[in-house]
């Protein structure tokens, strides 16, 4: 099958991930593939071309009949020439299905894509939007809460497909050692008596940092306490450097840019934290749990419905009582880690859900003409 993905980012996060993961499984199953990006230059089309690289060489070792390009969207070229750039590459790839990823890759080249009669699906990173989906021929929901929200007025095919840990990070959590976690501990003044709450992700309201430092601060306010908070990411600098101004003072918390081994990360945290006030899914919960890590979770749509496990810690969407005192609790716990059951979480388990989806949505259109 010939795959076409299109995500038309420039930093490089969650939704950005899945796109590259997919498509470069794809490829190693044997597709021929195509990922659209926006700029050649971006964090994105960067993060994008090494895995396309290295996905290479694995088909290459292989002899496998899949094959993998990146192709960008000239980074002057206006965004209203975006549709023009994209018919062009359409016909030149001529591809079975285009897959999409938020929405101005859906409006700039899904909508040509349908409009040329080429099935258009897309994921639904965040949740369902009738102007921007309710036309697409078929949508991928990570969560059952993201499909019950879909209309009437959407009269394409449905699925859900839960996130996966990806093999990359399985692989990276297995080559960290213990020595590689202490050196980072030490970086944070944490010695082993020290229990190490930390948390990863983009520094923007929806995940919820502030109140975690605010959480952090209520729970330990004689500043003697064996702990400490480590986050880890990136976002906007006014967002960025308001989490630094409510950490600033404490010594025992942490506030790093993003990283790129975060398995070390996960390793060395002796609870995850997710703090946010809206998680469509929290695939850096997952990551944790592949690390061992107990939990403390917001009660947000997507964790309350996959986490099942009976030792997370539950605490209240943007709430710093509840957050403070589910942080003494995991403190209190100590630094055990846990064994969590993630069979449902694999990629080869998603693929085998998204091949599936393609061939109905695919069968639909040929029966609609």
């Amino acid at each position: 099958m010939k795959i076409l993905h299109a995500i038309l980012s420039d930093g490089f996060y969650g939704s950005e991930r899945y796109c590259i993961e997919v498509a470069t499984a794809q490829a190693r199953a044997g597709h021929r593939v195509k990922v659209l990006v926006s700029n050649r230059d971006s964090d994105c089309a960067r993060a994008f071309g090494r895995e396309i690289d290295a996905t290479r060489a694995t088909i290459a070792s292989e002899k496998s009949a899949g094959a993998i390009d990146l192709v960008a969207v000239p980074r002057a070229l206006p965004t209203f020439l975006h549709r023009l750039f994209a018919r062009r590459t359409l016909s030149a790839f001529t591809p079975d299905i285009v897959h999409t990823h938020l929405n101005p890759a859906a409006r700039r080249i899904g909508q040509i894509a349908q409009r040329m009669g080429i099935p258009h699906v897309a994921t639904m990173h965040i949740r369902y939007e009738p102007r921007e989906q309710s036309g697409l021929d078929g949508l991928i929901c990570y969560t059952e809460w993201q499909k019950s929200e879909i209309g009437p007025e959407f009269h394409g095919e449905t699925t859900v497909v839960s996130a996966w840990v990806a093999g990359a990070v399985h692989a990276a959590l297995a080559r960290t050692t213990a020595h590689d976690a202490a050196t980072l501990r030490a970086a944070w003044n944490a010695d082993d008596r020290d229990v190490v709450l930390g948390s990863i992700g983009r520094l923007v309201p929806e995940k919820g940092m502030d109140v975690l430092v605010q959480a952090f601060r209520a729970a330990f306010p004689r500043g003697d306490e064996p702990v400490r908070l480590v986050i880890v990411g990136g976002g906007p600098p006014d967002q960025a450097e308001q989490v630094q101004r409510l950490a600033a003072g404490e010594m025992r918390i942490t506030v790093s840019g993003p990283a790129s081994d975060i398995a070390r990360y996960y390793r060395s945290f002796d609870t995850y934290v997710s703090a946010s006030r809206y998680e469509p899914f929290g695939l850096t919960i997952l990551e944790a749990m592949a690390a061992g890590c107990p939990l403390v979770v917001t009660r947000t749509r997507g964790p309350v419905e996959f986490l099942k496990e009976p030792s997370v810690l539950w605490a209240e969407p943007g709430d710093v009582a509840t957050l403070a005192a589910q942080l003494g609790a995991a403190v209190a716990r100590g630094r055990e880690r846990t064994r969590y059951d993630l069979a449902p979480y694999t990629l080869a388990r998603a693929m085998t859900q998204i091949d599936e989806f393609y061939g109905r949505v695919l069968a639909r259109k040929r029966v609609s003409g």
